[in-house]
């Protein structure tokens, strides 16, 4: 599944894309190509710049590219809506549980990584939502402890989560349950990203590692053999751009941004891209707001979250 590993040449002439996107290959960057379409928010970090904030390592999300750059649906997305808005994005790549602090500390402008929305985060941030995603475990081929049950098959297992991540919280919660049911509670290994998880599991230290559904599906595609996806949860998380508290410049200006490209037909582009569900399309389950609004009215219900 992980083919934003290299930019083809198809997507790149697309005709929804090429308006808003005119380079290919990895970067984290994209220069404004003309007039802004949407009033960019005033106060940026840096004048012109659209600055985001993202941790890397969770394709097709956002991950390295071979020369050194960055690639995956955000990337491509958030150059896009910069774009838009006459501004450059520009990446601060970052660990996942540093992403929050950096925008309160006014390092970034908006954070662009497959932020899961949840009722934790939203006393800290504002979300511009666009997908919704679920989760999934990963084990080595053929599954040996035989995990399929959540969470009764986790208790007395080691699981390897991206520390700050949402999957963190899940097991959290999960050892709550299993400690109500009489359960050995699991042993929670919290890792400083996505890859570092992966790695705990190949390498024996771990009995399975919790990423996104299309990050598992991106990872069995890319691993060939080496994982088995043994079971999927919380199906229906909504995963957004957070702006800081209160940002509503910010926020107004990422969803203006966001329901032109989505108008304009870029958003399903990348859906095929990244090889998405259907499933994980955001507008077709929730209809996009008026221009102005910076959050839908049906994405404050957080079902699995």
């Amino acid at each position: 599944m992980r083919v934003g590993t290299t930019r083809t040449a198809a997507v790149c002439t697309t005709a929804a894309l090429t308006a808003v996107l005119t380079a290919c290959g990895g970067s984290g960057t994209a220069a404004p190509t003309g007039p802004a379409e949407v009033a960019p928010p005033g106060k940026l970090v840096s004048s012109g710049t659209l600055t985001y904030g993202t941790a890397a390592t969770f394709p097709p999300f956002e991950s390295k590219a071979a020369d050194g750059g960055l690639q995956g649906f955000d990337i491509d997305m958030i150059n896009a809506l910069s774009k838009s808005m006459g501004l450059t994005a520009e990446p601060l790549d970052i660990d996942f549980d540093g992403l929050i602090p950096a925008l309160d500390g006014r390092r970034t402008d908006v954070i662009n990584s497959a932020m899961y929305i949840t009722p934790e985060r939203e006393k800290k941030v504002d979300f511009v939502p666009y997908m919704i995603i679920g989760e999934g475990l990963l084990t080595p081929a053929g599954n040996p402890k035989k995990i399929s049950r959540v969470p009764e098959d986790l208790s007395g297992r080691t699981v390897a989560v991206t520390r700050g991540a949402i999957g963190e919280t899940y097991m959290t919660e999960f050892n709550k349950e299993l400690k109500r049911q009489g359960r050995p509670e699991m042993k929670i290994m919290s890792l400083p990203n996505n890859q570092d998880a992966m790695l705990a599991v190949r390498s024996g230290r771990a009995d399975a590692f919790d990423t996104s559904t299309p990050g598992a599906a991106a990872t069995l595609a890319g691993t060939k053999g080496t994982f088995t996806l043994a079971a999927t949860f919380k199906n229906e998380t909504e995963i957004g751009i957070a702006v800081r508290k209160g940002d509503t410049a910010t926020a107004t200006a990422v969803k203006k941004a966001l329901d032109r490209f989505v108008r304009g037909g870029g958003y399903a582009e990348l859906l095929a891209k990244y090889q998405l569900p259907a499933s994980s399309d955001y507008f077709a389950k929730t209809p996009t707001t008026a221009p102005g609004s910076p959050t839908s009215p049906a994405a404050s219900p957080r079902s699995g979250s």
